[in-house]
């Protein structure tokens, strides 16, 4: 046993004894469950296939797994190693199905066959060390996906509407989802764009593509560049970083660079302020940017070259028509 194991297992025996106190009514099954959460909640750990979990995540972080991607295949993994409660060596079928049934009362649908996913990728990657289960046995429960809803170019409208021209706050805002009409870039590539690689006589950037980390080269118009000149000189006097975008602490200090979050945020307040009532979610500008290339008629190559992905295949759920779209051929065709 090395040392790190030790003071694991001194640890977990140190609180064990005092989170079974706390549920002293509860069944044996949900005791288990909720003793080893708060372990993890107080140590930051959960001895069983604690592991196997980080060779995982470092094997998967050494490819293209962004942070947050990491960050979710840990919480998903987290949950995996406290409800089934022993080593990778000692699971079984029935384990995978008392871990299906317990994310079943407690999450969504879409959540489970997401948290189900991380775990079959987990078992395929230790299968070959692994006889007593294989990945090949796990069914990952399918559920309905959500309509891919687009934005409009009257909603994108009424949204840059309520943003004052005149004001720093909105029109880094107004700039945000301007960038986003025009790119179709995803929101973490927005976050990601750098002063230093625009080209403003060109009204260009070059970035990372967030999936492929292949460079892409992002265009815009010339209202688009408008916001950007003026918002230029304000946003240098604020902050000498290299980031275009920049947040703010509830301290009232700015930070380095803008995050998802917080556009996710900014597009929920804009979309209240504007009265729009559709569960539209900045993703939805991809959407809309993806689908007018394609009506426009350029090949699918070029789109996918624009939209920073991989192969074609890739643009295939971004192509699906909505409701009334569907309508509207339909009628079209009568």
């Amino acid at each position: 046993m090395s040392l790190l194991q030790f003071f694991q297992n001194f640890w977990y025996n140190c609180f064990k004894k005092y989170f079974l106190l706390a549920v002293e009514g509860a069944t044996p099954t949900l005791k288990n469950i909720w003793v080893q959460a708060q372990l993890i909640r107080v140590t930051g750990f959960c001895i069983f296939m604690e592991q196997h979990i980080q060779e995982f995540l470092e094997f998967k972080t050494g490819g293209r797994l962004k942070k947050s991607s990491a960050r979710d295949y840990r919480n998903s993994l987290n949950k995996f190693n406290v409800i089934v409660g022993k080593p990778l060596e000692e699971i079984k079928r029935e384990d995978i199905v008392k871990f299906r049934n317990i994310l079943n009362m407690s999450y969504a649908p879409k959540a489970v066959e997401h948290h189900f996913n991380v775990v079959h990728c987990f078992i395929k990657f230790w299968n070959p060390e692994v006889k007593t289960i294989s990945h090949e046995r796990i069914e990952v429960p399918l559920a309905r996906s959500n309509p891919r809803l687009t934005i409009t170019e009257a909603e994108h409208k009424q949204m840059l509407s309520v943003l004052e021209e005149n004001n720093y706050h909105d029109l880094q805002k107004r700039l945000c989802l301007q960038l986003l009409w025009d790119c179709g870039c995803r929101v973490g590539e927005l976050c990601s764009i750098n002063l230093d690689d625009i080209d403003f006589d060109n009204r260009k950037v070059k970035i990372k593509t967030e999936k492929t980390k292949k460079d892409r080269v992002l265009f815009w118009s010339e209202d688009t560049h408008k916001t950007l000149c003026k918002i230029l000189p304000i946003r240098w006097e604020i902050k000498r970083s290299n980031a275009l975008f920049i947040g703010m602490y509830n301290t009232g200090e700015y930070s380095d660079r803008l995050t998802s979050k917080t556009v996710q945020r900014w597009f929920k307040q804009i979309k209240l302020r504007a009265s729009i009532k559709r569960e539209i979610v900045p993703h939805s500008y991809r959407h809309s940017r993806i689908q007018r290339w394609i009506n426009t008629g350029i090949s699918l190559i070029e789109v996918s070259y624009l939209s920073g992905h991989n192969n074609i295949a890739s643009l295939e759920h971004y192509m699906r028509l909505g409701t009334a779209q569907v309508e509207a051929v339909a009628r079209k065709a009568m």
